[in-house]
């Protein structure tokens, strides 16, 4: 799963998927930043919410997040232990939220090495905790993501005979979109008599369609998408100035088909469960702009775990 995943990533051409290793699910995108998520509580407690985050910068360091429960007060000292043995004195700063340690040293040796995490209040009990299964297959994931696998940055214990690498390579570049200006000019007109030349004789049976203004040259058609479904028509169409339309084409093809236009954004938005996706126009096609997963569980306390796969930059020319 980890040698998958960092040849996805060091490909940089699609999205990686996200990985699950025991009670943990990890996510990197394009530019090699990763995120973990704790998905158990390794017991009857409710589940504490641990997130491990590290950029793909050379130079950047692992941190924990640690979210406390809305019901320890501001300036508790609360106590985060693991397999029942004191771990860091932790002051809350009320109101539900968390706090972020550096995944380093004392720290990151006990975690990987032990079964559980939990929070404790005074007298000990236990507010609330995580499990810790999978956490080192997490981080030797992390590490073959971010081409740190034998370098003094892993974060995983050095496997014996591994290979030293003595310099890592540059995080890859944020991807950039140029963008063609949207102008003032309405939307190309489309007729019923286009419609009968596009869609044959089932565009009687189809919603109207609507139209909006890309760019100077050209112009988004959207069909009703039940309406396309029926027909086993696409649902995305692009018109130029004079002559026949021609189906939209993403570079990523979207989880879910038709994605929707958000005019006030310029954005393709496709919706499919966890997953969400966003295309922007760069003059020929639509661009995967923007992809993230909800990994947020039942339990989570109106916590948002979004994980995300891939990140670009929008530049409007």
């Amino acid at each position: 799963m980890a040698s998958l995943l960092a040849a996805l990533l060091l490909q940089a051409a699609v999205p990686a998927a996200l990985a699950t290793n025991g009670d943990w699910i990890l996510g990197c995108d394009n530019l090699r930043s990763c995120q973990a998520l704790a998905r158990g509580s390794g017991g009857v407690e409710p589940r504490l919410r641990l997130v491990l985050r590290r950029d793909g910068a050379t130079a950047a360091a692992a941190r924990l997040e640690v979210s406390l429960p809305a019901s320890v007060a501001a300036g508790s000292r609360v106590t985060l232990a693991v397999d029942g043995r004191p771990l860091a004195q932790l002051i809350a700063p009320g109101g539900g939220a968390g706090l972020a340690l550096p995944f380093e040293g004392n720290i990151a040796a006990a975690l990987v090495r032990g079964r559980r995490v939990t929070l404790l209040a005074p007298g000990r009990r236990i507010l609330a905790g995580a499990s810790l299964a999978g956490l080192e297959a997490t981080l030797r994931a992390v590490d073959a993501a971010q081409a740190r696998e034998g370098s003094a940055t892993a974060l995983a214990p050095r496997a014996r005979g591994i290979v030293v690498v003595a310099a890592l390579p540059p995080a890859p570049v944020l991807p950039v979109i140029d963008q063609p200006e949207v102008t003032g000019e309405a939307p190309r007109r489309f007729s019923a008599r286009d419609a009968r030349r596009l869609l044959g004789r089932v565009a009687a049976d189809c919603a109207a369609a609507r139209t909006w203004r890309l760019d100077a040259a050209h112009t988004l058609l959207a069909v009703d998408p039940g309406c396309a479904t029926t027909h086993g028509l696409p649902a995305l169409y692009l018109l130029p100035p004079k002559g026949a339309a021609t189906t939209a084409a993403t570079d990523i093809a979207p989880a879910a088909t038709p994605p929707s236009w958000d005019p006030a954004r310029r954005r393709l938005v496709s919706a499919a469960g966890p997953l969400r996706q966003e295309y922007a126009w760069d003059g020929t096609r639509f661009r995967l702009v923007l992809e993230q997963h909800d990994a947020t569980l039942p339990d989570a306390g109106g916590d948002a775990d979004v994980i995300t796969t891939w990140r670009a930059t929008v530049a409007v020319h």
